[in-house]
């Protein structure tokens, strides 16, 4: 009897440790390639995404270990997504405090689908929220790309993208994304205005 509880207590350990890493597994940071482009991150990225929008941060509200999130859509990209979204994200990648949004922040933002638990996070982490850029009002919006530009390989000792080739045009980083299986798209580089801010800062 004893040797049976011995192998049935042994049998449950081994799939708890099965289990805590295979969660481990999951939660790990995802780790990519570099990319031959920027319309190559742009695919990789939505290639990986459940939904794609561009929306602009309504709240954010911590409750118990989660945060919740809400985006009012302006533009969906991917995916099925309504007038509000709301992201639910463990509030443990919310290190030392630091906040991961704010409200009134605008992005296009690349999510993962949702787990058993509703809960989900960008694709690869904060590079799945490209800001979106203020302009005046005789420009269309722009996508701050300079963080997604590191991704593209570049040779040894070549310097990261100059300013003026640090944003696009928001319609044409939508329409590389929602294009995603046509490789050929490329958007055309632009650059950030002297003075432009964040929207929403």
């Amino acid at each position: 009897m004893r040797r049976i509880l011995f192998i049935a207590v042994s049998l449950c350990l081994a799939a708890l440790a099965v289990g805590c890493a295979r969660t481990a597994y999951a939660q790990a940071p995802e780790v990519s390639a570099p990319d031959s482009s920027l319309g190559a991150a742009l695919r990789s990225l939505a290639s990986r995404s459940g939904v794609v929008f561009v929306g602009r941060v309504t709240s954010v509200v911590p409750h118990g270990g989660v945060v919740q999130v809400s985006f009012a859509v302006e533009q969906p990209v991917l995916g099925a997504v309504g007038a509000v979204y709301t992201l639910r994200e463990w509030a443990s990648l919310w290190a030392a405090g630091q906040p991961r949004y704010r409200v009134g922040q605008r992005a296009m933002v690349f999510l993962h689908p949702p787990n058993a638990a509703g809960l989900s996070t960008p694709v690869d982490g904060m590079e799945g929220v490209v800001p979106v850029i203020a302009t005046t009002a005789d420009r269309p919006p722009l996508l701050d790309v300079r963080r997604l530009a590191t991704r593209v390989l570049r040779a040894p000792g070549t310097p990261l993208d100059p300013p003026e080739r640090s944003a696009v045009a928001l319609s044409d980083g939508a329409r590389v994304v929602a294009g995603w299986r046509t490789t050929a798209l490329e958007p055309k580089r632009l650059p950030l205005s002297q003075g432009t801010a964040y929207a929403g800062r």
